[in-house]
């Protein structure tokens, strides 16, 4: 995962985002976890949402203070 400027919002879903990517890597390589593994994909998944919509935000706020200017 690369460096993405942005809040401390931001940063945390992307820690949170790579702690699960080294979770799946290691839960991978041991048997009987595929349930397990699901879990943290949909958890994944639901904190990528969230990423998204705050750098949507963010470009908003970013955006209208340049109107304001």
């Amino acid at each position: 995962m690369q460096y993405e400027p942005g809040t401390i919002d931001c940063h945390i879903f992307l820690e949170c985002k790579e702690q699960i990517e080294k979770m799946l890597l290691r839960l991978n390589k041991v048997e009987n976890t595929e349930h397990i593994c699901d879990q943290l994909q949909s958890i994944y998944q639901q904190i990528e949402g969230m990423h998204e919509l705050k750098k949507v935000k963010r470009k908003k706020i970013l955006s209208n203070k340049e109107l304001i200017k």
